[in-house]
């Protein structure tokens, strides 16, 4: 790929350095930016954090909703695919008239945008904020002052920077490093919601239940439970023979409440998290106790 290339080749060492820190907005731009000025010393860090990730980074593959990242590779998608699209927008404005001039426009700031600019060529390298910017982890991350309208790096406990990026955006295309970082900061659920759409249209999938109603008011929008029903489809044990009448015999032993009529299940607000447990193959049954647990990732073992 192209794009990959240049951004291993990219000139990082010799480019001008830009921090851009970014909120939330209810309106169409979805974010507000300002401008950090930075002190050489910390664009130099910066500089160096970016250039030891983008050396880690030896393999690509494209994103999808159950795709995942190793230590060694990342995912792409193309960038206008996503929300950076109306981020770039507003940080490829001129700083002189976006600087922030006071600490209080840093707080509550959802993530940050390191922009490296060499000859013709920008690499934008985004990174969501922790919860609260603080000094938790000394080796993660380099700490901040801002002093004089210019943002420093000191051994202070004012905000911190982590010493890495969720992903990276040069020429057309965006670098995932950090798959749940990115869907967070940039709020990218299209391929789940295509995912859900795409299951809920699956007869074998919507044949085992009387209605779907309940699932799909279950589901809703949430980012999490999108990802669940795309674990769902990719496991696909509701596909295995004898699913439905070996889920009623476990159901009625354990106790589960599960209804079922007619071989087909009975979704209700009452239900419906234990059947996506069931489906997600995340409700098990410890032979030492014989207790059950739903767990968040089940490995076969």
């Amino acid at each position: 790929m192209i794009d990959f290339n240049a951004l291993k080749e990219f000139d990082f060492t010799n480019a001008d350095t830009y921090l851009w820190v970014f909120k939330e907005s209810k309106s169409a731009t979805k974010f507000r930016t300002k401008y950090v000025q930075t002190e050489n010393e910390l664009n130099k860090d910066l500089k160096r954090f970016i250039c030891n990730e983008v050396n880690r980074i030896t393999e690509h593959s494209p994103y999808t909703y159950i795709s995942q990242t190793n230590e060694n590779s990342c995912l792409t998608i193309p960038f206008d695919s996503t929300d950076f699209t109306l981020l770039k927008l507003q940080i490829d404005l001129p700083e002189v008239d976006h600087r922030v001039k006071d600490i209080s426009e840093l707080v509550g700031a959802k993530g940050y945008v390191v922009k490296f600019m060499k000859d013709d060529t920008v690499v934008y390298a985004v990174k969501k904020s922790t919860s609260t910017w603080k000094t938790s982890y000394p080796k993660k991350f380099v700490n901040m002052v801002f002093k004089n309208g210019e943002l420093k790096g000191v051994e202070n406990n004012a905000f911190s920077i982590e010493k890495n990026f969720d992903f990276y955006v040069i020429n057309n295309t965006a670098f995932i490093a950090n798959k749940k970082g990115f869907e967070s900061s940039m709020k990218h659920k299209e391929e789940y919601i295509k995912a859900f759409d795409t299951l809920k249209e699956n007869p074998g999938f919507s044949s085992l239940f009387s209605d779907l109603t309940s699932v799909v008011e279950y589901v809703g929008s949430n980012s999490i439970q999108l990802r669940r029903m795309a674990v769902i489809e990719e496991k696909g044990i509701y596909k295995q023979e004898n699913f439905i009448n070996n889920m009623i015999t476990v159901n009625k032993k354990r106790k589960w409440g599960i209804n079922f009529d007619n071989d087909k299940i009975i979704p209700c607000n009452n239900t419906v998290k234990v059947i996506l447990q069931v489906l997600l193959d995340h409700r098990l049954i410890s032979e030492i106790t014989d207790h059950i647990y739903d767990v968040p990732d089940a490995k076969q073992v």
